[in-house]
């Protein structure tokens, strides 16, 4: 009715605008396809909710504590907590609360009376138990800010002690090193190493909530200077240097996520601490602490999985024609990881321990190309795919402005996304 009368206030004075200027008056046709609906103007707050109507109690899920204990401390009769459970039956399961999550309970100003429950899953997501009419349990995500912003640094001893001067997420040196781990060795890291990134940083209602995705970047190592840029097709997502090819390459550097010391090299002749004699150490050992996640180097399929004398728990995968690599000492398999498995370049397929010949803890990692050992340290990793003909002019462009970016320090733009409708 508002939007009717509104239409007609502005019909009319055009009307009178017309007579006053000895204007033809122009003639309209009013049908519900032409006319406009202009929405009252609501104070909502970050979940959709009128600010004003109804006061809000912020609270946590304490010890041992249940949606059916929250709801019935709200004076919920167990009838509407029972029909509340079925309605959420495929989007929640009530079993799993834990303690600290957050949660807000909307109390009806005019009648003191609660009428909805917002429970987060975690900062991002939650879900919203509302009973104020019909009982209705939907889910929803909070809007994510993302400030996209540069940073530099130089390496003096550590990478990470050079991104805490910068004030950087210590996570991005984890993405760092995940894009970079077929060009440099990050536990080999040389005072004046350097590097670039444009990377998004994400916000919730104003909080810092993590780190997005690494845009561009640019890494010198022992002098040489390695490049990636983020670009996404219809066939293919990942990171590429400025002349389109994969920097991602068949292998990975380290068996492993985080910086590891190596305590004995590739060799052709070492004394062996055991056998106290010399013989050939075609792998490189890395004394990394009992249970660390050893990762799968690259896709492939498990060839060997199991206790073999000498060299203890060992698996041993082959990653095309070329390669295999096998890492050796286990203290235990990942589960699911037996011969004939596939695994995805990443995956944890063991825990480094002390089984086999050995005098400590450590994880032996060895390289087979053609069925030789090589040494993982100085081998060169075959490349990517690169980018299609098609679609290099978009990627040249992209290359060309994240260039620019790089080189101009501190440069700061602001994206918002939009949180997604509760269903």
């Amino acid at each position: 009715m508002a939007r009717v009368l509104l239409l007609l206030l502005s019909l009319g004075f055009l009307l009178s605008s017309c007579v006053l200027f000895n204007k033809k008056v122009p003639e309209y046709k009013i049908t519900m396809e032409n006319m406009v609906e202009i929405k009252e103007s609501r104070d909502l707050d970050s979940y959709g909710f009128n600010k004003y109507r109804y006061q809000v109690r912020e609270g946590k899920v304490k010890r041992n504590e249940s949606l059916y204990l929250i709801l019935r401390d709200m004076d919920i009769s167990p009838q509407t907590i029972y029909d509340i459970n079925r309605q959420s039956d495929d989007l929640f399961q009530s079993n799993r609360v834990k303690p600290g999550q957050k949660y807000f309970a909307y109390i009806d100003r005019n009648t003191d009376k609660p009428v909805r429950l917002v429970l987060h899953k975690d900062a991002l997501e939650y879900v919203v138990f509302d009973w104020e009419d019909d009982i209705n349990v939907s889910v929803g995500r909070k809007e994510i800010t993302t400030e996209i912003v540069t940073t530099e640094g130089v390496i003096s001893s550590s990478l990470y002690e050079s991104l805490l001067e910068n004030d950087n997420d210590l996570l991005l040196g984890n993405s760092l090193s995940e894009i970079f781990a077929w060009q440099v060795d990050f536990f080999r890291l040389y005072p004046g190493d350097n590097f670039k990134v444009i990377y998004e940083k994400q916000y919730i209602d104003g909080r810092y909530y993590g780190l997005g995705k690494v845009l561009a970047a640019e890494f010198e190592h022992k002098g040489e200077v390695f490049d990636a840029f983020y670009y996404e097709d219809e066939e293919r997502a990942g990171y590429f240097d400025s002349e389109g090819n994969g920097v991602q390459k068949a292998l990975m550097k380290a068996p492993f996520k985080f910086s590891q010391r190596i305590s004995s090299g590739f060799t052709h002749n070492r004394f062996h601490p055991v056998l106290k004699r010399s013989m050939p150490h075609y792998g490189v050992d890395y004394a990394a602490p009992l249970g660390t996640p050893v990762l799968a180097v690259g896709d492939g399929e498990i060839v060997e999985s199991r206790y073999r004398g000498a060299n203890g728990n060992i698996v041993k995968i082959r990653h095309n024609a070329t390669y295999t690599t096998a890492y050796l000492h286990l203290n235990g398999f990942a589960k699911g990881i037996k011969e004939g498995v596939r695994v995805k370049q990443g995956q944890v397929i063991g825990y480094v321990g002390k089984s086999g010949r050995v005098t400590g803890v450590h994880l032996d990692y060895r390289i087979y190309k053609n069925g030789s050992p090589v040494n993982p340290l100085t081998v060169k990793l075959p490349p990517s795919k690169s980018i299609a003909d098609s679609n290099m002019e978009e990627f040249n462009r992209i290359v060309q402005l994240r260039k620019s970016e790089l080189n101009t320090p501190k440069a700061v733009d602001q994206v918002v996304m939009t949180r997604a409708a509760a269903q």
